[in-house]
């Protein structure tokens, strides 16, 4: 029998189901977290998510509303480096058909993030310069929810929610 147990036993459950490697043609690759904010007594058109990444020393905290029956966005990014209080980047919104892009110049971070909806995934182009590294390239942030985008609303919500509130 073991003194020490392990504090979390479902972390690496949390983190099957928040956590993605992405894409990139690095060997360490980009490590996303997301998580999905929504209501409690209702069915939404409206899915709000957080995603976090990593830029360097720099955590990328973003936030993205999606309106799944306008078809629109709205994100917001946050910046925060070891020991001092979060910051703002930037916010954006526009349609799924023609994305978001907002520019930035920072003290900590420069540069520019494009968000667009491509093969049912939310992406993130950035192209930025952290405490001076210069950081370029594309990574998959979250999967749009089935329904929208021009797709099949069988599978909107995963629960089995009634859309008539029944």
């Amino acid at each position: 029998m073991s003194l020490v147990q392990d504090p979390h036993p479902d972390v690496e459950k949390w983190l099957g189901n928040h956590h993605r490697v992405s894409d990139l043609k690095d060997e360490n690759g980009i490590h996303v977290f997301a998580i999905e904010h929504g209501n409690v007594y209702s069915a939404q058109t409206k899915k709000t998510y957080e995603v976090s990444f990593s830029l360097g020393p720099v955590t990328i905290r973003i936030v993205i509303v999606l309106d799944l029956e306008a078809k629109f966005f709205s994100v917001c990014a946050y910046g925060k480096v070891p020991f001092l209080p979060e910051f703002k980047i930037g916010c954006g919104e526009g349609s799924f058909d023609k994305g978001v892009t907002f520019k930035f110049d920072l003290k900590v971070i420069s540069g520019t993030f494009t968000f667009t909806i491509k093969d049912k995934w939310l992406w993130l182009h950035y192209d930025v310069s952290v405490i001076g590294k210069h950081w370029k390239g594309d990574v998959k942030l979250i999967p749009i929810p089935v329904g929208a985008a021009g797709l099949s609303n069988t599978f909107l919500w995963k629960e089995n929610v009634k859309l008539d509130g029944h």
